[in-house]
């Protein structure tokens, strides 16, 4: 038997219990146990530790675990696996109201965190034009007028959290490589001053991410992640995501990722994202493979496909062919033998919600407006302040409540959801916002069904 958790990968730290037992207390399993099962063998998953437990079929206590499994109350003294079991979350105190006392620490830390998340744009421009794209290319380069008020907020910032995180994001933030040089060196040096962990990323089409760049990127900006987005092989990634001139991009692009894969970097991952619509849907295993050949056995690697949307000219996909998609895409992975990044984004509880919902993550535009979503700057509800030139953000609380406000309590049916702690009710806040028809007490959230996600993602990572 193999017991782990996002702890032992680095991802997360669990909470300690606070709760005191002794030899004569009962436990139960966890309501937020997800179980698993096939030829294999069986995997169990806490949705609220992140614990994992893996047993082979092959095992000799295989049938002895199955059989102590099938209790509904324990004692730790019972067998020599179960205290590893409460340590990971898999078992509780019975007298625990592990619903209510989940909730009650959840909304605590949204009160009461320690961190801010900014997702920053230092310029609104791009070198490509991708088919599919949603943004208007208005705003230039940031000026320095709000960069000294960005400094402003970030030393603000220093006094009270812990935890300071910045994504890059556009446009193509490779074009205000400037703004990137001067706000990264400000905020490393105000980190090291204050002892703040710093942490940084970027989300970029790859074009500018030549060899010198991406070295400094990594040196200087402490860039611990990069997502690059590559739609397939070169004659339909060239289709979708072509010049402002409309010259191809696709070799310029892998180019830049074989010198990634290639660096001896070791503290950082890089996600390569494929969007796929009707046209592309039948290379992704053809891409996979071409993928696979680049980064071959590279740790750092991630692989993910998404459907298009927006307005793309090529045909979407039906919800039928998403779910299709994503099955596909799991099994194309693991015979090809690509980390798959979407168990590390939604089996962590960390995570826990998407962005837009988190109080405590802004997405700061390069005229200083303030939005919570990065995929819709045209809602007139995502734009919820500006950034002053004190550094303070003046925010319309209406709008940002929207967006923030816990929806736990108006949804029945989340409390009692054994994957919770991995959305929170806010997979998606702009649901309920585009959709407020579906916003009631008691009725059912508009999100994607977790539980055949999390089946499939629990056999990927595997």
């Amino acid at each position: 038997m193999c017991v782990y958790s996002k702890e032992d990968q680095g991802i997360i730290q669990r909470e300690e219990t606070t709760q005191k037992t002794t030899s004569h207390t009962k436990f139960k399993k966890s309501r937020y146990n997800f179980k698993t099962e096939s030829d294999a063998g069986v995997r169990l998953f806490n949705a609220r530790s992140g614990a994992v437990l893996d047993l082979s079929s092959a095992d000799p206590h295989f049938h002895k675990f199955q059989e102590i499994w099938r209790q509904r109350t324990f004692l730790l003294s019972d067998h020599e696996w179960l205290p590893a079991l409460a340590e990971c979350g898999f078992l509780i105190p019975q007298k625990e109201d592990e619903v209510s006392d989940y909730i009650g620490s959840f909304e605590g830390k949204r009160i009461n965190s320690d961190y801010l998340n900014l997702i920053l744009m230092p310029t609104e421009e791009c070198n490509f034009r991708c088919v599919y794209c949603y943004e208007s290319f208005l705003n230039r380069e940031m000026s320095h007028d709000i960069q000294d008020a960005l400094k402003r907020l970030i030393l603000s910032a220093a006094l009270r959290v812990h935890i300071f995180f910045i994504e890059w994001f556009g446009g193509e933030p490779l074009l205000g490589i400037d703004v990137i040089r001067e706000i990264s060196g400000y905020s490393i040096n105000v980190a090291n001053q204050y002892g703040i962990s710093y942490k940084a990323a970027m989300t970029t089409n790859g074009y500018l991410l030549s060899p010198e760049v991406f070295e400094e990127a990594v040196n200087e900006w402490r860039i611990g992640r990069f997502q690059i987005t590559i739609d397939g092989p070169k004659t339909f990634h060239d289709e979708r995501r072509h010049l402002i001139s409309g010259e191809p991009t696709f070799d310029v692009v892998i180019s830049n990722l074989e010198y990634v894969a290639r660096s001896s970097f070791p503290n950082f991952i890089y996600i390569i994202r494929m969007n796929i619509d009707r046209d592309n849907l039948h290379t992704l295993r053809e891409f996979a493979n071409l993928i696979k050949d680049i980064v071959g056995d590279d740790h750092r690697a991630r692989f993910f496909a998404r459907p298009a949307w927006g307005k793309s000219s090529f045909e979407l996909l039906t919800s039928v062919e998403v779910r299709d998609l994503q099955r596909e895409m799991v099994e194309i992975c693991r015979s090809v033998g690509l980390h798959l990044y979407d168990p590390d984004l939604f089996l962590n509880p960390q995570v826990g919600m998407c962005y837009a919902a988190d109080p405590h993550c802004f997405v700061i535009g390069s005229n200083g407006s303030v939005y919570k979503c990065t995929s819709d700057f045209e809602l007139e509800e995502n734009l919820v302040g500006r950034l002053a030139p004190d550094g303070t953000l003046a925010l319309d609380r209406r709008k940002l409540g929207l967006w923030v406000d816990s929806m736990i309590g108006k949804f029945q049916e989340c409390q009692r959801c054994v994957v919770l702690p991995l959305c929170n009710c806010s997979h998606c806040p702009k649901t309920h916002i585009v959709y407020p028809e579906n916003e009631k007490a008691g009725g059912v959230p508009p999100c994607v069904p977790y539980k055949n996600q999390i089946k499939l993602l629990l056999k990927a990572a595997q």
